[in-house]
């Protein structure tokens, strides 16, 4: 398999400028774009074209959907924000929406932390919040992921593109 390369954001909160700057930065030159939920935007706004997006607690509009699967080269990747599974008490439905869509990658928010673990055969992952973070690590991320028939590389970055490599993780397929 050629590698494949995907960029992951999530509780952007209104702020369509850092939504914007990371699309016009990577669409065309990634295989896909996600959003993980609150953005709080419309589902019609054309700021979505080319990119994946579902629903968060905090988007009101009702044309997000609020879950997807998204195929990219030979690995699954669901998406969800999150609240809906209950993440704050419990990873329980989280592990088994993955295991049900038999997810290589399962892709989350809510937290607004970033956060990478794999369990079974998926790997979990939250790009923290691009614009409200919370918790030990208090910067605006997003994420990256290199996908190969070996490894998922995994690396975040800041709002000015940077890595933030303390976060850098790789995981063995």
């Amino acid at each position: 398999m050629v590698s494949k390369t995907i960029i992951v954001m999530s509780d952007s909160h209104g702020d369509r400028e850092i939504v914007q700057a990371i699309k016009d930065r990577y669409l065309g030159k990634v295989d896909a774009i996600f959003h993980n939920g609150d953005s709080e935007l419309k589902s019609s706004d054309p700021i979505w074209e080319g990119i994946r997006v579902v629903s968060g607690n905090c988007d009101y509009d009702n044309g997000y959907p609020d879950k997807l699967l998204t195929k990219v080269g030979d690995f699954m990747i669901a998406q969800t924000h999150g609240h809906l599974q209950h993440i704050n008490f419990t990873w329980d439905k989280l592990d088994y929406f993955a295991q049900e869509t038999n997810a290589d990658i399962c892709l989350y928010g809510h937290l607004h932390r970033p956060a990478a673990w794999k369990a079974g055969k998926t790997i979990f992952m939250s790009p923290g919040s691009v614009s409200q973070p919370r918790g030990e690590i208090n910067e605006k991320l997003y994420a990256r992921l290199l996908l190969s028939d070996q490894t998922v590389k995994l690396d975040y970055f800041d709002r000015q593109h940077q890595i933030y490599s303390e976060l850098s993780e790789e995981f063995k397929r």
